[in-house]
This record gives structure tokens, C-alpha cells and sequence, in this order.
């Protein structure tokens, strides 16, 4: 193979392998607000502060709380949406969390509201996987 072929060669699998690093970017940071989006839906509401204290970071997990009160939940979204279309930017694929610091937190993950029964993160998950199971990139 000539020299020029196999520089050709090498720079094509260079933008093949650039191309598919940033397809699963852009998956990763869509699978996270998806789940981002399940977890603040799916959270229940009596004055909207637990909604308004969910966290998207990127690295490391967000814990702070604010007296935000967010009802619909949208605010808290936008906020999410922002910090996640950053994703692209990093490198090595860090983590995406989802937290939020509020203490009584585990005990509606755990039921303890009425209007989320079965909580919000474990019945995220279970969705996620099975809307996203088998996605190619």
C-alpha cells in the first residue's frame, strides 16, 4: 500500500472514530436529561420545592439545595438542559448524576408520598433502560 493510501486510510478511521465519539456524546447527554426530565416529572408536588432542588452535573454529584420552588418543574429542567448541553465539551465521558439534597428526599424514593408511591428514581431507571435498550449510535 502507498504512503499516500495509508495516510488516507489512517486520516479516514481518525473522522470515523471522531464521528462515533460524538454520536455517544450526544446519546449520553439524551439519555441523562431523559432521565433528568423522569426523575422531576415523576417527583411529587406540594409546594414544588423538592422539584426545584434536583441537580444535573457533570463529574461530580450537586447536593446544594436553594428555596427554589419550581411546581411545573420546567425551570428546573431548563437548568438541566443548559448544564447537559455541555456535555460535549468534556472529555473522557464523565459521569452525568442526579441528585437532590433535600433530606427527605429517600423517604419519597422510598414511597412515602402518595402521589409517587413508587418513587421516582428506581421507576426513571427501569424506563430508561427499556426505552434505550438496543439504541445504536
Amino acid at each position: 500500500m502507498p504512503a499516500n493510501d495509508a495516510k488516507s486510510f489512517a486520516l479516514q478511521i481518525k473522522q470515523e472514530w471522531a464521528d462515533k465519539v460524538e454520536d455517544l456524546e450526544e446519546a449520553t447527554a439524551l439519555i441523562g436529561l431523559t432521565a433528568f426530565r423522569g426523575v422531576v416529572q415523576k417527583s411529587p408536588v406540594d409546594s414544588g420545592r423538592f422539584r426545584g432542588n434536583w441537580n444535573a452535573s457533570i463529574g461530580e454529584p450537586n447536593f446544594t439545595t436553594t428555596e427554589t420552588v419550581d411546581p411545573s418543574g420546567s425551570a428546573t429542567i431548563s437548568a438541566a438542559t443548559t448544564t447537559l448541553g455541555a456535555y460535549d465539551a468534556t472529555d473522557g465521558f464523565p459521569a452525568i448524576n442526579i441528585s437532590n439534597g433535600l433530606p427527605y428526599g429517600p423517604r419519597l424514593e422510598d414511597g412515602y408520598s402518595g402521589q409517587a408511591p413508587n418513587g421516582m428514581v428506581a421507576l426513571t431507571i427501569t424506563e430508561i433502560e427499556a426505552q434505550f435498550d438496543g439504541m445504536e449510535v
